[in-house]
């Protein structure tokens, strides 16, 4: 996918939860550890409301911020790659897979994070925050949950 504004970067990231929705879905279906399941098929349905939330903001009337130019920040830290998200799940544990989550929401913030520190323009600054916030509240949301599996 080519990335040339935050639009893109929304798009980009809205596809990727939709596809790690998806991954964390297949994985559930072959997965033989109950508890994997059951932590996946949440997994999955979570990733798939994240996308639609991040979706609402590729439609965002802030049209100065989404048409915002990001090409040359992303030369010094490059977009995920998605093969990276079709890593199968169906032979973790529930531990395995959390670890795993959670660095996926960890480089999207840390992506959001480094392009708000570039970016000159208020508005794109402000969207940014936003949805890195997005994220580590979803992120927090499936730590959460991870633990009251746990006690099971």
């Amino acid at each position: 996918m080519q990335i040339d504004t935050f639009r893109d970067i929304i798009h980009w990231t809205q596809a990727y939860h939709h596809q790690l929705a998806e991954s964390l879905k297949h994985s559930s279906d072959a997965n033989q550890n109950e508890k994997a399941r059951l932590l996946l098929d949440y997994l999955s349905e979570h990733e798939a409301k994240l996308a639609k939330a991040v979706s609402a903001f590729e439609h965002s009337d802030n049209v100065k911020a989404l048409n915002t130019w990001v090409m040359e920040y992303l030369d010094k830290t490059p977009i995920l790659p998605d093969a990276e998200i079709k890593a199968p799940y169906a032979d973790l544990s529930s531990d395995e897979i959390i670890r795993r989550i959670e660095t996926e929401h960890s480089n999207i913030i840390e992506l959001y994070k480094f392009l708000a520190g570039r970016a000159v323009a208020t508005p794109a600054v402000d969207l940014l925050e936003e949805l890195a916030a997005l994220e580590k509240h979803e992120a927090m949301r499936v730590s959460s949950a991870s633990n009251m599996l746990g006690d099971l």
